[in-house]
């Protein structure tokens, strides 16, 4: 273990949208859209905002013609929040409506028009059919948070309300539900809401990391530890995504000094999955940024002594840093390299190569990386074989081109006969 710790260290140490709710005649926001989706939206909140008696509504909406698309709808629903027109007659109507089922957006922007007119029976009905067709929430469900904190009313009185109604919903609704509103409350700074939801519901690592990867986001890490702090005193153990936010944002801000001993204090006191493989994709990633491209193959070493499997994004990050300081012959050798101790990442790292070294001018290298791939057995990814042979061929390399159009069209043979 102590071993461990010191590697790490010196391998660390060396790489060191609201608007007012008036239902006045002003035009909705629905400028985006394609000009089809806007104009059935604009029809659609022109009709709900007029209103009808009875069954007039309804019967205008049935002669809106063919089925709505998911983007007309949530267009609407849009605009009628805006207005601070309720959209559960339309959505009553929509989910009648032949032809049609509401996405799981439209469900979570009904959700957002009714906490948006704080109508919270409205919201718990909502709720209901989210329930019942098993549907997530989302932060959109609750992006009308940022209304209420913006005006002169508390935001406190909101999120109470909120919680009340996702409790009275109970299920798997209230848990997407707590998770996206402590998500919501974290995206507009509303830090002491959000430690309140989670106090009143349930002290969960998932919900902390949220205010975790806000707070390192901005580059607060002071506040980030107050968070990390607050989850010990919780009795809440974080866990390693927690530990990861807080190393990222020490690392994306220079600190190395301080990242090498928070390492150390996560060997000591983390359990055995602390740290974890994206723990050393973010030591890797800032090496090879900062171009410390020896300390971040050490620090690869070590993964795999820990039986950790890099993603394809450490290897893209060794292959660009390597180019761009300079050392191409160390990322061939670390294509080659990878291609025996990670196999699943042979073709895309040889096709990254491909296309790095075309992009530099060196299409003939270029090629032979491509053709040394394909004598594997292995087809490189369509865009860079493409990309690669159009270059010699301007060149003047039509011999090359043809060699690899021999070898690539085995794999399109093969395929076919698969089929």
């Amino acid at each position: 273990m102590s071993r461990r710790i010191s590697r790490l260290r010196r391998a660390v140490s060396a790489g060191g949208a609201t608007s007012s709710s008036s239902s006045s005649s002003r035009p909705s926001n629905l400028r985006s859209t394609e000009p089809t989706t806007a104009a059935t939206a604009n029809a659609i909140v022109s009709l709900v905002a007029a209103g009808g008696d009875g069954g007039s509504l309804e019967a205008d909406l049935d002669r809106l013609g063919p089925p709505l698309s998911d983007a007309a709808v949530s267009a609407a629903l849009r605009a009628l929040t805006e207005r601070g027109i309720p959209a559960c007659r339309f959505f009553a109507w929509l989910s009648r409506h032949r032809g049609v089922s509401p996405s799981a957006r439209a469900h979570n922007l009904l959700v957002q028009n009714a906490g948006r007119l704080a109508d919270y029976p409205a919201m718990a009905r909502a709720l209901d059919q989210v329930s019942a067709r098993r549907l997530p929430l989302t932060e959109q469900a609750f992006a009308f948070l940022e209304a209420a904190a913006r005006s002169s009313s508390s935001v406190d009185d909101a999120v109470t309300a909120t919680l009340k109604t996702l409790d009275g919903a109970g299920g798997p609704c209230r848990a997407s539900g707590v998770f996206s509103l402590v998500k919501a409350l974290a995206s507009i700074g509303e830090f002491d809401a959000a430690v309140w939801v989670i106090e009143e519901t349930a002290m969960r690592a998932s919900y902390y990391n949220v205010l975790l990867a806000a707070k390192c986001k901005d580059g607060d890490f002071r506040g980030a530890c107050e968070v990390f702090d607050e989850m010990r005193k919780g009795s809440c153990d974080p866990n390693a995504n927690s530990w990861n936010y807080l190393l990222g944002c020490l690392l994306k801000n220079g600190r190395a000094t301080e990242a090498c001993d928070l390492v150390e204090t996560m060997e000591r006191s983390g359990p055995d999955d602390i740290p974890n493989s994206l723990t050393y994709e973010i030591l890797t990633y800032h090496a090879c940024k900062a171009g410390k491209m020896d300390s971040a193959r050490k620090i690869l070493d070590q993964m795999f002594l820990e039986k950790l499997t890099p993603r394809i994004t450490i290897h893209t990050a060794f292959i660009k840093g390597y180019f761009y300081t300079g050392r191409i012959e160390d990322a061939c050798d670390y294509v080659r390299a990878m291609s025996t101790r990670d196999t699943h990442s042979t073709n895309r790292n040889y096709s990254l190569l491909a296309k790095l070294l075309h992009k530099s001018g060196r299409n003939i290298e270029a090629g032979r990386v491509l053709y040394e791939l394909m004598e594997k057995g292995l087809r490189p990814d369509h865009s860079a074989y493409v990309t690669v042979s159009k270059g010699l061929h301007k060149m003047g390399r039509g011999d090359l081109c043809a060699e690899l159009k021999s070898l690539f069209q085995k794999f399109i043979v093969q395929s076919g006969l698969e089929h």
